[in-house]
């Protein structure tokens, strides 16, 4: 199969046909979970990675826009996915670092308490966001993407992201307006 047959299914992929699909998903998925593995050092995230990726495509055939080869398109999302992982990585582990210096800090039992429930008010108040805004609030705090690359990921434009970030962030402070505001911006504003 050669790059002009990958074109041809990629183009039957946007109309549906599952064939295709999976065509090109046993052509490509070995040697994509390799060139993951390399990048993450992690087997199983590899492939999760990558199959993730091939969910996307999947989802989003419709609207994808291929304008190089499928093989290197496939490569250069898989390489950007990496990337993503390891910031969102690096920041857990900055965001870990926090409330771990925050437990070491003498705190009465209240004091403790009302932080915990505000880390359970906290995902709950994302969790009931609306699924997009989400989506795109998860990517910038959690993943550290910048708004450019979420509009590109999520096929939106910028001023969309900007505009649903806001709306988020009003979301959140209303729902946490009992909590200390230094909290709120340690535990869930960090990322910016």
């Amino acid at each position: 199969m050669d790059l002009t047959e990958d074109n041809e299914l990629y183009l039957k992929i946007r109309e549906g046909d599952e064939r295709a699909f999976q065509s090109l998903f046993r052509k490509y998925y070995a040697i994509l979970c390799n060139y993951a593995r390399q990048i993450l050092e992690d087997k199983v995230l590899a492939e999760e990675t990558v199959q993730e990726m091939f969910v996307k495509i999947w989802e989003k055939r419709q609207a994808l826009t291929i304008e190089t080869s499928v093989k290197n398109y496939f490569f250069r999302s898989i390489r950007n996915h990496c990337l993503n992982q390891i910031q969102h990585e690096k920041i857990k582990k900055q965001y870990a670092g926090r409330v771990l210096d925050l437990a070491r800090q003498e705190l009465d039992p209240e004091q403790n308490f009302i932080e915990v429930n505000l880390i359970r008010r906290i995902e709950e108040s994302i969790a009931s966001l609306p699924p997009k805004r989400r989506e795109i609030f998860r990517l910038s705090r959690e993943q550290g993407m910048k708004y450019k690359e979420i509009a590109e990921a999520l096929n939106l434009s910028e001023k969309t992201v900007e505009a649903q970030m806001g709306l988020a962030l009003k979301h959140l402070r209303n729902e946490l307006k009992d909590y200390r505001n230094d909290l709120i911006t340690l535990l869930f504003i960090f990322g910016k």
